[in-house]
């Protein structure tokens, strides 16, 4: 996730006896499908573009196979990239849909939940290829580079498994999320101010993350197993 929050990777829920540990398990398993499925959120715009699926909020940009294929050839770069790769992109405008798929990750640019294939993205703009969050600083990427970005996760539990991926050290599934879609939210100047003003802010970790990875990868002779531990 593009400000992933780990914390928000599954729903696991324990359900009691009773009519009341009922409810609780068919309202979440009614939740479950929605994250999952988004479609049944009725999205009213839909569009097919070879393996990937686009729902959106709002009518879907003529240059939306622009942004598609600029993601696919950041992905291209990649070792562990897989052409063609079935996809939903679910393109939002940072409204209620945004907030029921997001849950705690409402803050983010984007996310994909654990053994899914399922890109869901907060304010975008197609036409400018542009995502948006709400944060003060760091509020933007492009949305083509983010699409990169959450397609990565799927590509890094697939080559080390979905139990495992969880557990990686965030710098890595994040940094190298960032590194195969070569940007984060911040210039190395505004990090430098931020890093003065709020050295905490989560944009300072994605950064950070990047540039660590890429340290790495320079350092390994570009082997992505060795990065990942494997």
């Amino acid at each position: 996730m593009t400000r992933r929050g780990r914390s928000g990777r599954g729903i696991v829920s324990r359900v009691s006896g009773g009519p009341a540990g009922v409810a609780v398990g068919v309202a979440g398993a009614m939740l479950a499908a929605v994250l999952y499925v988004p479609a049944a959120l009725a999205f009213p715009y839909r569009a097919q573009f070879g393996a990937t699926t686009v729902l959106s909020d709002v009518p879907i940009a003529p240059n939306m196979p622009a942004v598609l294929a600029r993601a696919d050839r950041l992905l291209a770069a990649s070792p562990i990239d897989q052409p063609g790769i079935a996809r939903t992109v679910v393109l939002t405008d940072g409204g209620w849909r945004w907030r029921v798929l997001s849950l705690t990750a409402a803050g983010g640019f984007g996310l994909r939940r654990p053994f899914g294939t399922v890109l869901t993205f907060n304010r975008s703009d197609v036409a400018a290829d542009r995502v948006f969050n709400d944060a003060p600083v760091a509020n933007q990427r492009t949305l083509s580079g983010t699409i990169a970005h959450e397609t990565t996760h799927i590509l890094v539990a697939r080559h080390v498994g979905e139990w495992r991926e969880p557990f990686l050290p965030s710098w890595k599934a994040e940094g190298y999320a960032d590194y195969v879609s070569q940007e984060s939210s911040l210039k190395p100047g505004d990090a430098a101010r931020l890093r003065a003003s709020d050295p905490h802010a989560p944009a300072l970790a994605y950064f950070d993350a990047r540039r660590r990875v890429a340290a790495e990868l320079a350092r390994n002779g570009g082997s992505v197993d060795r990065l990942f531990g494997l």
